[in-house]
């Protein structure tokens, strides 16, 4: 073999060796992307949202979300927040703590609704859960819930709640906040039906004294509450629970 066909055959070599290196390398980097995707975004929402939400019309294709997960409840939005998530429901409030909305283990979970909320006559607090921060670096759909702790002002730009639902399960709705609870995990604000005007009555005015933040929103007996309920760190609580509570206004 002449010196020439050497050298050509080297080159040829070398050329088919960068382009497995470079491709090695896309691999690599596309793998990466995908993991700091799914850290940053819980139970795949960008997608999901193209997948089941119109938008010309901003509808949402319930069929389909619940092909993905027939659990499925609603999908719940703070407008300004990261807080943008379906929800569902199950038989065990455990179940979606440590499971993602696609059904894969996953400790960040999904928020859930109560496994004892009613639908036929429908409860009047929807009580929704969802985590918190677990470790730094990791973002968890309730994670925003925390700034109403921490900023006295958040709640004056973010004091409306978009909680949708399927047209037979109540269809959609904007809920006010009216109240934030800074409390501990036995403190009773999960109350989800009332027997009557006073014992409603007797709750909200519980809850509004408890409250960390002052609104003048008007509660009336009958009103449809919405919970939001979190696990929250360092406030000198043995088992500290954030709770944002609001009423159904459209």
């Amino acid at each position: 073999m002449t010196k020439k066909k050497v050298k050509k055959k080297r080159s040829a070599v070398r050329v088919v060796g960068d382009i497995v290196i470079i491709l090695i390398i896309l691999a690599l980097l596309g793998a990466a992307g995908w993991m700091l995707y799914k850290e940053f975004f819980p139970n795949n929402t960008p997608i999901l949202k193209m997948q089941v939400i119109n938008r010309e019309d901003n509808s949402i294709d319930w069929a389909a979300l619940r092909e993905v997960n027939p659990e499925t409840v609603g999908w719940l939005s703070i407008e300004g927040t990261n807080i943008d998530t379906p929800v569902v429901q199950t038989t065990d409030n455990d179940k979606y703590l440590y499971t993602s909305f696609n059904g894969e283990s996953d400790e960040r979970g999904v928020p859930f609704l109560d496994m004892n909320y009613k639908w036929q006559p429908r409860s009047q607090n929807s009580l929704i859960y969802g985590h918190s921060t677990m470790r730094s670096g990791v973002h968890v759909m309730f994670d925003d819930l925390l700034y109403y702790y921490k900023d006295p002002n958040f709640i004056t730009e973010h004091n409306k709640i978009v909680y949708r639902r399927p047209p037979e399960l109540g269809g959609d709705g904007v809920w006010e906040i009216f109240a934030v609870l800074v409390v501990e995990q036995d403190y009773d604000y999960r109350q989800l039906e009332f027997a009557d005007d006073e014992s409603f009555l007797a709750y909200y005015q519980n809850i509004k004294n408890q409250s960390i933040v002052a609104t003048d929103v008007n509660v009336q007996p009958g009103d449809e509450i919405l919970t939001l309920s979190t696990c929250i760190f360092n406030v000198g609580l043995n088992d500290g629970r954030l709770a944002v509570i609001a009423r159904r206004v459209s």
